[in-house]
């Protein structure tokens, strides 16, 4: 995988994720190196303690993750949440397994609520509906072409009160200018285009390569 660009001036994020982010355990370390080690997308420290933050304080009954990667995101939503039932769906069955051992590695296995599910996005959104359509919050992290699909399926069926967050919507900067010949590029803007039209309120957490918010109306 060829490295992403970062949105920061050169060095600053590296020295944010390493020195300034607290970490509550440090297996976390030990899964970044990995990630890096294997060309493996992970969100960074920064944005792994966000997601910490915001599920300690909704406190869902139950998350839907979209992407799971090594379960780094996973694992740090659990962190902050552990009384949470989280979902997280991927694709890449032999990667995302390795979540348990990080948990073990953490002691918090037997601890937290987490589903790991083998399987594409779109797939498991259309199979599994009952599974899904009650959770508390989304956490969409997966291929950035589905992003706009997703939402509107979320956004639709999702419901009132639903939390909502996707990561890479700086998309390494490229919103500033986006290649009309790169489809993820469109797909992130077409995304920001649907938010900004269907939504009352969003918040844009500049970590990373950009982490938004938002809520569907309660009523």
């Amino acid at each position: 995988m060829k490295p992403r660009p970062s949105i920061y001036i050169p060095e600053l994020e590296s020295y944010i994720d390493t020195s300034l982010v607290y970490k509550p355990n440090p297996v976390f370390a030990e899964m970044e190196f990995y990630a890096k080690e294997k060309n493996i997308p992970i969100v960074t420290a920064a944005t792994g303690a966000v997601l910490s933050h915001l599920v300690s304080l909704i406190n869902p009954r139950q998350v839907l993750e979209l992407g799971t990667g090594l379960g780094y995101s996973t694992l740090w939503m659990a962190v902050g949440s552990p009384n949470s039932k989280f979902i997280t769906v991927d694709r890449h069955k032999e990667q995302a397994d390795l979540m348990d051992g990080y948990a073990q590695k953490m002691e918090i296995l037997d601890q937290i609520h987490v589903k790991r599910v083998t399987d594409s996005v779109m797939d498991y959104l259309e199979r599994e509906y009952a599974e899904w359509v009650g959770s508390d919050l989304f956490f969409v992290d997966c291929d950035k072409i589905t992003y706009l699909d997703i939402f509107r399926i979320l956004w639709k069926e999702a419901k009132p009160g639903s939390y909502f967050l996707f990561d890479n919507m700086l998309w390494h900067g490229r919103v500033l200018s986006p290649d009309p010949k790169k489809p993820s590029d469109l797909a992130v803007m077409a995304l920001w285009n649907e938010v900004k039209s269907q939504v009352l309120g969003y918040t844009l957490y500049p970590v990373g390569d950009g982490l938004l918010f938002f809520q569907k109306d309660k009523k």
